[in-house]
């Protein structure tokens, strides 16, 4: 879905202030509550979130970098996540991070075949 951005307007104000009013508050406790409870490490967290951002094509999403204790990722990670099956950037963890991240993503029933979670 596109959507037309008056000239002036800051896009994500606009749509989640004007277009949606009440989603931005509610959107930023959930995110915050997924920042702040997730048990996983930074680069893991990050494999995942970049790799479903990548499928979906969210720019705000792929030009974010979550910051942990003053720490990002390096440059160059959001590349090895779009090759996560051959980069040799990650270790498994990381790697298995974006492979979930994928399955869920695009055919979320698989996702659970591998993990213990519902299914």
């Amino acid at each position: 879905m596109r959507i037309d951005i008056p000239e002036g307007k800051d896009a994500i104000e606009y749509v989640w202030g004007e277009m949606i009013p009440g989603i931005g508050p509610a959107a930023a406790r959930f995110s915050l509550a997924v920042y702040a409870h997730t048990t996983l490490g930074l680069r893991e967290f990050e494999a995942a979130r970049l790799r479903v951002a990548q499928i979906n094509g969210c720019a705000f999403c792929l030009d974010w970098r979550t910051e942990r204790d003053g720490e990002k990722v390096e440059d160059g990670f959001a590349d090895a996540v779009t090759n996560w099956r051959t980069t040799t950037a990650f270790d498994e963890r990381t790697r298995l991070a974006a492979e979930y991240a994928e399955r869920y993503t695009l055919d979320p029933p698989t996702a659970w075949t591998r993990s213990s979670g519902p299914g």
